[in-house]
């Protein structure tokens, strides 16, 4: 037809990206009834809206641009991405652009969500996180678990029941990857903003791709190979038992059946 693969590319990416505000969306106060609902019900937790999570895209090049803060405690380098789905692991939120070097929490604590929370959540709504993430009124992580921290029986089982939720996001970080394995290695070089905003764009193009494909099921090993462990789920400049109290005090809250 007369059409450079490149050209393709840009113009398929720039048709998906215009779709990004009505595939990628928060949940409507009544949405988010429903998976409030459905969530109490497998799981036992009150007024629970979505799950949050970070994860790594890793980079092939190591950038010309601000290097060190590229590089991760897994010893490469890597760009850091935030999100919120739900029980459906379906993404209702991306928060991204961040360098690996970079704490979930900090991302989390520097988003829209965080700093407009009344436009995203009412009636005692929260977000379930992992230990990465500091507890607040609409954040509920998980106990951690260190030399000055030891968990009661009535901790440990709800971090039993956090794990068994999460599966939902782990799952979801796992379908993007394994649909859509450019990004599991962005072989792009950060030389510049401009750089940057181009591998982002990709990685928005996947996200909205999983999204319009949720109901459409892939090989179970697909997942095999690219099943996830937690980046970093150590706050290192919060002490576990300031945290624990914290979170103690919202888990009081929560009337966890």
């Amino acid at each position: 037809m007369g059409i450079s693969k490149g050209a393709c590319v840009i113009q398929v990416s720039q048709a998906i990206l215009k779709l990004q505000k009505k595939v990628i969306r928060w949940p409507d106060e009544e949405e988010r009834k429903q998976i409030g609902s459905r969530i109490k019900q497998a799981h036992g937790f009150v007024n629970y809206v979505a799950l949050i999570d970070g994860t790594l895209f890793p980079l092939a090049f190591a950038p010309t641009l601000n290097l060190e803060d590229y590089f991760t405690r897994k010893g490469n380098y890597a760009i850091k991405a935030l999100f919120v789905t739900d029980d459906t692991v379906k993404i209702t939120l991306v928060e991204m652009g961040w360098p690996g070097s970079v704490h979930d929490n900090w991302v989390w604590s520097n988003s829209n969500v965080y700093l407009s929370k009344e436009r995203y959540f009412s009636n005692k709504e929260y977000l379930l996180g992992d230990s990465a993430f500091l507890a607040s009124m609409v954040m509920v992580p998980a106990f951690k678990n260190g030399p000055n921290a030891t968990l009661s029986e009535e901790q440990k089982y709800y971090n039993t029941k956090l794990v068994k939720s999460r599966i939902k996001s782990e799952h979801c970080r796992g379908l993007l990857k394994a649909k859509f394995q450019r990004v599991q290695e962005l072989r792009w070089v950060i030389s510049s903003e401009h750089d940057l905003a181009v591998l982002l764009q990709m990685i928005m193009c996947a996200c909205i791709l999983h999204n319009l494909l949720i109901d459409h099921a892939i090989p179970e090993d697909w997942l095999e190979a690219y099943s996830e462990t937690d980046d970093d789920e150590e706050l290192e400049q919060h002490d576990n038992e300031r945290a624990n109290r914290c979170n103690q005090v919202l888990f009081n809250m929560m009337k966890l059946r």
